[in-house]
């Protein structure tokens, strides 16, 4: 575990903050450059991502504190970006929602656009759990199996499993693989693209389906747990993994295309 990557004693950089950092950057230059293959001016992406970083951010940190409030106990815990703890799904949601109220003002097409920063999220993905491996957070189960990390003491998961240190999944790995999977299958799958919404519906699907699976071995506490076996995240995958097969077979019925409104 190494949660500072950098320190020079006045100034710190966070391994978890620096790949976030780095995630936004890398998906807004992509998606940008998809933008401009497609005809629409990068223009669009550069402004919307003001709007959809301040929402991922706001969105992934209230969720994963709404879930977890006995661990903050202050102004300072909440804002410690850099500490880790943030929930995908709240940013997601929350990002989707200020993408679609600024595309309708706009009168830009949501899933065109949609499509366009697909490819951006599996890559934040794949980027910012690497972050959440380095800092510690987002740790799995116990496990016999030779894929088992032991943190070292003073981390998130030697405090969970205390006095013990047992080897747990890596499944802050497991996660940045499919982001990465994901990502590679959405540039192959895109060359048979019929109508707007196809490439985010896939990636609705794939994303909902990995993080669903990857849940059974990621640690969560009772708080996190609905009838004691499945988690808050995986009932929302469920939802999501319908919501990306209803979004692929409204698009292919319609032929062109999804309304432009939407």
């Amino acid at each position: 575990m190494h949660s500072v990557l950098i320190d020079w004693g006045f100034i710190k950089i966070y391994s978890y903050g620096f790949m976030l950092a780095l995630s936004f950057l890398v998906g807004i230059l992509l998606a940008a450059r998809r933008a401009a293959k497609t005809g629409l001016a990068p223009e669009v992406i550069y402004d919307m991502s003001i709007i959809l970083v301040l929402s991922a951010v706001v969105g992934s940190r209230g969720l994963y504190i709404l879930t977890h409030l006995s661990d903050y106990h202050g102004i300072i815990d909440i804002i410690a970006l850099w500490n880790g703890g943030a929930t995908y799904y709240g940013g997601l949601i929350l990002t989707l929602i200020g993408a679609l109220i600024y595309l309708k003002r706009k009168e830009i097409p949501f899933f065109r656009v949609a499509d366009i920063c697909s490819p951006s999220i599996a890559a934040g993905v794949f980027l910012t759990r690497i972050g959440c491996f380095l800092s510690g957070c987002c740790f799995g189960k116990p496990t016999g199996c030779a894929l088992g990390v032991v943190f070292p003491l003073g981390s998130p998961a030697a405090r969970e499993y205390f006095p013990e240190t047992p080897p747990i999944h890596p499944t802050q790995l497991y996660s940045s693989l499919y982001g990465l999977i994901i990502l590679a299958l959405l540039f192959l799958l895109e060359r048979k693209k019929s109508f707007d919404g196809f490439t985010f519906g896939f990636l609705c699907v794939f994303y909902g389906a990995a993080r669903f699976i990857v849940d059974f071995f990621r640690f969560y506490e009772d708080s996190a747990m609905i009838g004691g076996k499945l988690t808050n995240n995986q009932v929302i995958s469920a939802g999501v993994i319908v919501g990306g097969v209803l979004i692929l077979i409204w698009g292919r019925r319609r032929g062109r295309g999804l309304p432009a409104e939407v």
